[in-house]
């Protein structure tokens, strides 16, 4: 009985806390950082809500700011996992009341501290370390590795899945897992995947930029830690980029261009490729 008091007392004095801390930081959440010319929805290009399925326009824009953010010392590659990735990066219109954006009209599409808050909500911190092609391999192997139920063969949303810049990626869905990555090549400095081929192989090395959680094993990642040098913290790296580049116009090339490519020699039968959904 005593506890049933105190938690109906505690209850309002729980809300107000609460209604006072929103209010304080309303000021800083509602500040915009930059625009986008295009709605950035968590959503990926296979229709998954939490975008763990396929390549995504906000996983795009967060691995290019990672990668701009630390080109200037070498870093040629960006990954993160798409289970780290947890709201849609632009603000809605219309307006949803409570939320960190202001009513505005599109486009183009406001995007708020508070919303790359709510997409990079874990405080993780870009890492830069350096691999070679064949542990580059084993990442993006790791990444696709549960794209396919083991029992259906119908694609699998995971949280493992890759989002990458500065190198695109084909996987053969009817190949065994840790073995899909069929190849990779170099982004070319329009976007497209028009680069050179990326070396798989331990004879090449690459200086990429990833997040702590994964460098530290999350997800089934490779643990690099111990090599792995911590640089600034994810949301901040990103918020920059926006603001920089504003107004921002992430894509996502159709057909077989885009950065993550599944390919499949027997539809209908087997494994199957995710389907896209959404226009690029």
């Amino acid at each position: 009985m005593l506890l049933a008091a105190l938690l109906l007392f505690a209850a309002p004095a729980r809300a107000d806390w609460q209604d006072d801390l929103t209010a304080q930081l309303a000021p800083i959440l509602n500040t915009k950082i930059g625009d986008s010319t295009k709605r950035i929805p968590r959503a990926d290009q296979c229709g998954n809500g939490d975008g763990r399925l396929c390549e995504s326009l906000v996983g795009n824009t967060v691995t290019d700011g990672m990668r701009a953010a630390y080109e200037g010392i070498g870093v040629e590659f960006a990954i993160t996992n798409s289970g780290g990735l947890r709201a849609d990066l632009t603000c809605p219109d219309p307006d949803i009341s409570g939320d960190f954006c202001p009513s505005y009209t599109s486009p183009p599409f406001l995007i708020t501290r508070g919303q790359s808050l709510a997409v990079l909500p874990f405080g993780n911190i870009v890492v830069t370390l350096q691999v070679n092609g064949a542990e580059l391999k084993q990442m993006l192997e790791n990444g696709v590795s549960a794209s396919v139920n083991a029992t259906t063969g119908a694609p699998s949303a995971q949280g493992r899945f890759p989002q990458v810049s500065g190198l695109c990626f084909t996987y053969d869905v009817n190949l065994a897992a840790q073995n899909r990555v069929t190849g990779a090549v170099r982004q070319a400095a329009d976007g497209t995947c028009t680069g050179p081929a990326v070396d798989l192989t331990s004879s090449a090395t690459y200086l990429i930029a990833e997040n702590d959680f994964m460098a530290n094993g999350g997800d089934g990642y490779p643990n690099f830690s111990a090599r792995m040098t911590s640089q600034d913290i994810m949301e901040e790296v990103v918020a920059d980029y926006i603001t920089a580049n504003s107004p921002i116009a992430p894509k996502v090339l159709g057909g077989t261009d885009g950065r993550i490519t599944c390919v499949d020699a027997t539809p209908g039968a087997g494994p199957e490729c995710p389907t896209k959904v959404a226009s690029p």
